[in-house]
């Protein structure tokens, strides 16, 4: 899936649409999450000087899931009375574990008002947008390009349109009319059926995405899709669906990163200690910015690798932003950017991160490949 094409060997040229699993705003960024986002940023920085790159990212796609709206509930109900603007983001965190153990998740059927408000005006719970804006100073401080974080961008189809344009393929099971569920429908390629609306009416991430994509690809359209591992049969199904509507569809899979030797989500904590915010304290009271943009795609790409089991250890992220102030102090030379990024490529047309991101410690890096991808 990632084995690169021969250096400089030419790939794809058409347009290529960059779509990434969107992150619930409903915690801080913890290192799975900075892990993908670099990745992603690596990815579309080095892939956008050799070809028709779109970056997508729809907030609204995470703000419709019923964990998010299910946890705004629960925030309205039982600290309703909070000022977000002046929660740390950790805080936030925390009230979300709380919320996950406690078990007191509302049906979504008595919460429509939520996702019907969102749907309607790209509405925002104040904790989610509190959330957003502390990611967008963290990220802006890692140099990550701005995919559209706050930005309001209605789904370009309706529920009803999405699932009557995968019916005509028969590629979805609409049992609604009788009370029932929709499905997707992967049986003729072996998989079974899942399930994108519940019997109370809530679609779930997977019809939110094909509610944004469908529309936005052309035949013959490449897409790229980056998720995390255990999301792969959704996304193993996300691209047949893709390639039978004709578009492109590869797919980059990323590992979780374990913390303590733990891989665990972050609705069910363990991650005390390793947000974004108290990693970048600690990391740029002894680094200056640019070591800590570069060491940590060293460490988040090349160090833990794309699927590694390698725990999060503090000591190998020293040594990455370590080694990468004297990448920083030591680069030079002029080469013909897009020419030098084509030789990490992918069959699918795509800069590798990985290969890339270790090319850098093989020798010195060009100054314009620092200046214009990692830094």
């Amino acid at each position: 899936m990632l084995a690169a094409g021969a250096p400089g060997a030419p790939g794809p040229s058409g347009r290529l649409l960059l779509a990434p699993v969107t992150i619930t705003a409903t915690k801080p960024l913890l290192p799975t999450h900075i892990k993908g986002f670099l990745w992603v940023d690596t990815l579309y920085r080095a892939t956008r000087p050799v070809r028709d790159l779109e970056y997508y990212w729809n907030p609204r796609a995470a703000n419709l899931t019923g964990q998010t709206i299910q946890f705004w509930d629960y925030l309205d109900r039982h600290h309703g009375d909070l000022d977000h603007d002046a929660l740390p983001t950790d805080e936030l965190g925390h009230l979300y574990v709380r919320f996950h153990a406690s078990g007191d998740a509302r049906p979504m059927d008595r919460l429509r008002h939520y996702t019907e408000r969102v749907e309607r005006e790209g509405w925002v719970h104040p904790s989610t947008r509190a959330a957003t804006r502390d990611w967008k100073r963290q990220l802006d401080l890692l140099g990550v390009h701005d995919p559209g974080l706050t930005a309001d961008r209605p789904a370009a189809a309706s529920i009803d349109e999405t699932v009557e344009l995968l019916a005509r393929r028969h590629l979805c099971v609409d049992h609604r009319r009788h009370g029932g569920p929709a499905y997707l429908d992967g049986t003729r390629w072996g998989m079974p059926l899942r399930t994108v609306i519940g019997a109370d009416g809530h679609a779930n991430y997977l019809l939110v995405i094909l509610r944004d994509l469908l529309p936005r690809l052309a035949g013959g359209d490449e897409v790229l899709l980056v998720y995390d591992d255990d999301l792969a049969h959704d996304y193993a199904l996300l691209a047949r669906v893709l390639g039978e509507m004709g578009a492109r569809p590869s797919r980059l899979p990323l590992g979780r990163v374990p913390i303590g030797g733990v891989v665990r989500s972050s609705r069910h904590g363990g991650w005390d200690g390793h947000s974004i915010g108290r990693l970048a304290e600690l990391c740029l009271r002894e680094f200056d910015p640019a070591a800590y943009r570069l060491g940590m795609r060293l460490f988040f790409i090349a160090m833990l690798k794309r699927t590694s089991s390698e725990p999060f250890r503090l000591d190998l992220l020293r040594r990455a932003l370590s080694r990468a102030g004297r990448m920083v102090r030591e680069a030079g030379g002029r080469c013909d950017l897009p020419a030098f990024l084509r030789g990490f490529a992918t069959p699918a047309g795509w800069t590798d991160p990985y290969r890339l991101t270790d090319f850098l410690f093989a020798r010195r890096a060009p100054t314009a490949l620092l200046d214009q991808v990692y830094l």
